[in-house]
């Protein structure tokens, strides 16, 4: 049963950078998945986007665009996860740093090695793994199986759904590495 009513028209894959995917067994096979993803016609664009293992909430992060499309999607998501009833944690931690040296003190998230996040036309935000839906876990890797299967149930009743060449295309199709429609950056502020 899908998860959602609206089929996403955009995907985004956050991975930890600089980290191989051979690393995580999961990073690899969500990154196995997005040709999947890619091959599915309602779907009009799978990026992949990077962030570290934590990020900090420092007086900085207005200055650095990257930091500031981060913590927009993390508020995005918290928003996301109070209207749907879902939990974050403990894949994404909010954790407040004090520093006995300086005295500066500030906030941290913890962020997970991979996450997924869907977004419908208008550029809302429909769904986000990993997560809790009760004592149910939704991992990244079932909600890529998730969308396809979804995709190939509609393509079987005669609605868009994945083209049956291309399933195993490599890093070709619509995947991209810069700006989507929905976020209010420029593509040069990386």
């Amino acid at each position: 049963m899908s998860e959602h009513s609206t089929t996403p028209k955009t995907v985004e894959l956050w991975i930890r950078s600089f980290a191989p995917a051979s690393a995580s067994p999961l990073t690899e096979r969500a990154l196995d998945g997005l040709d999947e993803l890619e091959a599915c016609e309602s779907i009009e664009s799978v990026e992949v986007r990077v962030w570290g293992k934590e990020v900090g909430q420092t007086r900085h992060t207005e200055r650095i665009p990257h930091l500031r499309r981060i913590e927009t999607r993390l508020q995005a998501f918290e928003s996301w996860a109070a209207r749907t009833g879902r939990r974050l944690e403990p894949f994404f931690r909010e954790t407040h740093i004090e520093s006995t040296i300086t005295s500066e003190c500030h906030d941290v998230w913890k962020l997970p090695t991979v996450a997924l996040a869907e977004f419908d036309d208008d550029g809302d935000l429909l769904h986000v793994a990993p997560c809790r839906d009760g004592e149910r876990t939704v991992d990244v890797v079932d909600r890529i199986d998730a969308l396809v299967d979804d995709e190939e149930r509609m393509s079987s009743v005669g609605g868009d759904g994945c083209t049956d060449e291309g399933t195993d295309q490599s890093s070709g199709g619509t995947t991209t590495y810069g700006q989507s429609r929905i976020e209010p950056f420029s593509s040069h502020s990386d």
